[in-house]
């Protein structure tokens, strides 16, 4: 494989973004023993990694360090490094996020012909996308063309190669970044993305959703030939899949080292998921993005909001009972007043 990964990390001892990028790394190894592996880290992250935070070190080829101005908090500092990477790594890279579970072998990345790769954000187009209003709003902040028909990337997982174009899209990026983003404290960096795609007459190519297999939102039609599965850290409080759960984490950040039996769920990664759970779409999706699921999901109103409804289900089926028993009754009246 002559494409490099490169993962990027901003960790500290309180948070466990680092045991995810060891979890992703660990994966990835299974599967692609000869791959290249580069860690991006800032000052701070890099102070922090030995004694059990140096697992991570077994699974990478080199590592490099890079000084992120102090102002920015840790979310937006592993920002300022994704939209930078381009000039403090060399070469083609595939950048995947932490939050991933490599699946197969990655090596058919070596056959993509363009400058840059990415999957759509959600394996959709905007018109489709949950967020597509919150993203209207985005696009008339960073001054991109919203469009139902646009392809919105995600930047979890990214094919580089090294281009005259990529370093300029790159700077581009950043900079876009640090004049939107960066100053409010935003975490996300994909409107800036597309905002610089725009700019460049839009030189991203699509990737199949296998390389970006965002298993929360439309991809499980994608999970059975998942070659990175992308679990995605803030979807939601309870996650239905298992590599997301904090306790499991923890349980690597103690350890410091990946076990027996994390090691087997990662070989069964694509079964890793809680039961009982379901799939849901339509009408049924649009009510769980609704406001009013938001509220009642929050443990303080769920009982009053459950009473509430229940309370309503009874009255509805005694009207609908009562509105059955008697129709035929009400409509011999109706007939009656006809005949007359």
């Amino acid at each position: 494989m002559k494409t490099k990964i490169v993962y990027v990390v901003t960790s500290d001892e309180s948070d466990i973004y680092l045991e995810q990028a060891l979890l992703s790394a660990f994966s990835l190894r299974k599967h692609n023993p000869n791959a290249y592996v580069e860690l991006v880290v800032d000052q701070d992250t890099n102070a922090t990694i030995s004694g059990k935070r140096g697992e991570i070190l077994k699974y990478i080829d080199s590592k490099v360090v890079v000084n992120v101005p102090e102002e920015y908090n840790k979310v937006c500092r592993s920002r300022w490094l994704k939209t930078c990477l381009r000039q403090h790594v060399k070469g083609d890279f595939l950048f995947v996020d932490t939050d991933t579970i490599v699946t197969d072998n990655l090596e058919e990345i070596d056959c993509f012909t363009g400058d840059i790769g990415a999957v759509k954000d959600k394996h959709v187009l905007i018109g489709k996308n949950r967020k597509k209003n919150t993203l209207r709003v985005h696009a008339e902040r960073d001054g991109w063309r919203w469009s139902e028909t646009l392809a919105y990337y995600n930047s979890g997982v990214m094919l580089v190669k090294d281009s005259a174009l990529t370093h300029k899209f790159y700077q581009m990026w950043h900079n876009k970044w640090v004049e939107k983003e960066g100053k409010t404290g935003d975490y996300t960096d994909q409107s800036s993305l597309a905002a610089t795609n725009e700019s460049f007459q839009y030189p991203i190519k699509e990737l199949s959703g296998e390389w970006n297999c965002q298993i929360i939102r439309n991809g499980i039609i994608y999970l059975a030939n998942a070659k990175i599965m992308h679990y995605m850290i803030y979807e939601k409080a309870h996650h239905p899949c298992f590599f997301y759960n904090h306790d499991f984490l923890n349980e690597i950040k103690e350890s410091g080292c990946i076990s027996d039996k994390i090691s087997k769920m990662v070989d069964e990664a694509k079964f890793a998921f809680d039961v009982p759970n379901m799939i849901i779409s339509g009408k049924d999706l649009l009510l769980f993005d609704s406001a009013v699921f938001k509220i009642c999901k929050k443990r303080r109103y769920f009982s009053l909001f459950n009473s509430c409804a229940t309370f309503l289900l009874k009255v509805t089926r005694k009207l609908h009972s009562y509105k059955s028993k008697y129709s035929k009754y009400f409509e011999s009246l109706s007939v009656g007043k006809k005949s007359i």
